[in-house]
């Protein structure tokens, strides 16, 4: 089994996919103060079978479209920031498909804890504002996963094995085999893909976010511990019962809330369910 150090190189050296282009087009207009229907537009024309799907989407229950027959009226409906993590998520699913555990269960945990983090903007006292970076580092936190299983194989699997089977923390037990984790080793495949800063922390730090100068990597942090808490896992299993103590504060959210979070959390999981059924 290779050394921490050693997995980072196969991963620069890996015959990874490059980042799927509309991903990576995305990902740099989330740095950008104001996204327009016409930017979006533009990208989705990199792909001639994503405008279709943004349009079914739109026109479901769970994004309250009716009628909805162009992008730009997607847009009017769904809002900018809505089409665009739609596309995000649908992109990210169809470029990205791990081989040595349920793709399905992967997507729905990480859908979901994309989701998570838009409840909780709803409710953090101490964003100034929406964080663009939220949803995107919400459903990528885990794709190092996806690069750990391209890099090693089925060598991944007694891994994911001893985490499932002991209920402890994936990535505690991806330390103590491989010397690294799925945190890091995404953090490193964002670096590559010459992705934001921004959700490059969010990926690396989402399991380690105290000292990190940027609020997406708590958001993130905390998202994902409601919904592993909530039990939406990525097949592993493992179900925490407390987050870092300090994030609470730090995003002004009250640990009391956690109720209230799962349940707002559970109306949103149509959306989630939605752009899996698209993926």
């Amino acid at each position: 089994m290779p050394t921490g150090d050693e997995l980072l190189k196969r991963i620069d050296a890996a015959n990874f996919p490059a980042a799927p282009v509309v991903l990576t087009r995305l990902s740099h207009l989330l740095t950008e103060e104001w996204v327009t229907g016409e930017q979006l537009a533009e990208v989705m024309a990199l792909d001639a079978g994503i405008a279709a799907r943004v349009l079914r989407l739109a026109n479901s229950v769970h994004f309250r479209g009716k009628g909805v027959k162009s992008i730009p009226e997607a847009v009017l409906r769904v809002g900018c920031d809505g089409v665009r993590d739609i596309v995000f998520a649908l992109s990210a699913m169809r470029s990205l498909r791990p081989a040595q555990f349920d793709s399905r269960l992967f997507w729905r945990h990480s859908l979901a804890v994309a989701q998570a983090t838009q409840v909780l903007q709803r409710r953090a006292l101490n964003l100034p504002a929406p964080l663009p970076e939220g949803y995107a580092g919400g459903l990528l936190h885990d794709i190092g996963m996806v690069a750990l299983d391209r890099a090693l194989g089925s060598d991944y699997r007694p891994v994911l094995e001893a985490a499932r089977t002991s209920g402890r923390p994936l990535h505690e037990v991806e330390r103590e085999r491989l010397g690294t984790d799925h945190a890091e080793v995404g953090g490193r495949l964002l670096e590559l893909w010459r992705l934001p800063s921004a959700l490059v922390t969010a990926v690396r730090a989402h399991h380690d976010p105290l000292g990190e100068d940027q609020l997406a990597a708590g958001l993130v942090h905390l998202a994902d511990f409601v919904c592993n808490h909530h039990g939406l896992h990525h097949g592993t299993g493992y179900k925490p019962e407390s987050a870092v103590a300090e994030i609470w504060d730090e995003l002004g959210v009250g640990e009391a809330e956690l109720p209230a979070l799962t349940a707002a959390l559970e109306q949103e999981l149509g959306k989630a369910d939605a752009l899996l059924a698209e993926g």
